[in-house]
């Protein structure tokens, strides 16, 4: 990975706190990015004008684990050289982006500048979340501290490349130690057999160390290239869901929102729509190489260009919104909700940036 010679210093505690509160940068669900937000809608409505408010990026497709509902590794890529996704991350800010996310498929932390990555958003006034499998969060702790969200994946599917390594304690373990550490922290856990099957255990985690807690299904494509036995039934499926439904009415932990769940009862395994998709107007995905697209889902099934040599304002502006069967992802949900300023999605947001257990 090509590096800048000149290191970037991480902050200490007081001046990472100085960064996120001091500084006139926005923290998580405060006003101004709310603002922005509600502004871009407006501009959109009235002058079909795309602005990218949200922006995931890809960040190595390398990883110590080998999850059953995982297969980024079947495929090698280039990543984004250091310097580049610097000022990649500049670009998107100055686009109008009001959040950015650093997931891939692999492991984040696992890119030895993900520390500076996170500054950089930071600095240039960016909330910021991560997707982790979370087994380095004790190593990369003073690195990560910046985040205003970590999502942990965290569920029976997670394995680490060697078989004998028990990760389940060490993930849970290493998620309360940034919640204790002052980054808020959110369990992300995929809908499979024995998630649906213990759902009540996952409630009880959430509660017992106050984190939240974050279910996605498994997508489309996910269903048939992991292993059968994995996969819920459909009845399965709609008991977990009515139970998490009846743990939404006392416990603002859980992130999704009820209207997601009462569609995800009634299509799954199928996907689909719900408001009008916002892939390409308000979020955006870079790929671990560069390639830029509307949605996490089209990723290598449509063209793209790519931002090692082009810029991510002009390029995202350009971006292609082919009909789209619909998808199972809660976060593209949630999103195309929230930004179509659907009441109960809106709702649901504002009673989970309540939670001070989670959020800053």
């Amino acid at each position: 990975m090509m590096r800048n010679s000149k290191k970037t210093t991480l902050p200490t505690k007081r001046q990472a706190a100085n960064i996120e509160h001091g500084s006139g940068k926005d923290s998580f669900f405060s006003l101004s990015p709310a603002l922005k937000a509600l502004k871009a809608v407006l501009a959109y409505k009235v002058f079909d004008k795309h602005t990218p408010l949200s922006v995931t990026f890809g960040t190595t497709n390398r990883c110590n684990f080998s999850c059953q509902t995982c297969a980024i590794q079947s495929s090698v890529k280039q990543e984004i050289p250091h310097d580049r996704f610097m000022s990649i991350i500049d670009e998107v800010a100055e686009a109008g982006a009001i959040r950015v996310s650093f997931t891939g498929g692999g492991e984040p932390m696992m890119r030895d500048d993900i520390g500076e990555l996170i500054l950089r958003a930071k600095k240039n006034g960016l909330i910021v979340g991560m997707v982790s499998n979370g087994f380095f969060i004790d190593k990369k702790l003073d690195q990560i501290r910046n985040l205003d969200l970590l999502l942990v994946s965290y569920d029976k599917s997670k394995q680490h490349k060697q078989k004998d390594i028990p990760v389940l304690d060490k993930i849970l373990e290493n998620a309360v130690l940034a919640k204790n550490s002052g980054i808020p922290v959110c369990l992300q856990s995929v809908l499979i057999k024995d998630t649906c099957l213990h759902i009540e255990d996952f409630f009880s985690i959430s509660r017992q160390h106050g984190l939240a807690l974050s279910l996605q299904s498994l997508e489309k494509w996910d269903q048939s290239a992991v292993p059968a036995e994995i996969i819920p039934s459909r009845n399965e499926m709609i008991s977990a869901i009515e139970k998490i439904l009846m743990e939404k009415k006392s416990n603002h932990n859980i992130l999704n929102s009820e209207r997601y769940f009462k569609l995800l009862a009634k299509y799954w395994p199928q996907p689909f729509h719900d408001v009008n998709c916002m892939a390409g107007v308000f979020y955006a995905s870079v790929d671990i190489d560069g390639d830029l697209y509307s949605c996490t889902p089209l990723i290598k099934q449509v063209s793209a260009g790519n931002l090692i040599d082009q810029p991510f304002g002009s390029s995202f502006q350009k971006l292609s919104i082919p009909h789209c069967p619909g998808c199972l992802w809660s976060c593209h949900h949630e999103l195309n909700n929230i930004f179509s300023m659907n009441i109960s999605a809106l709702w649901n947001l504002l009673q989970f940036s309540k939670n001070k257990l989670v959020y800053r």
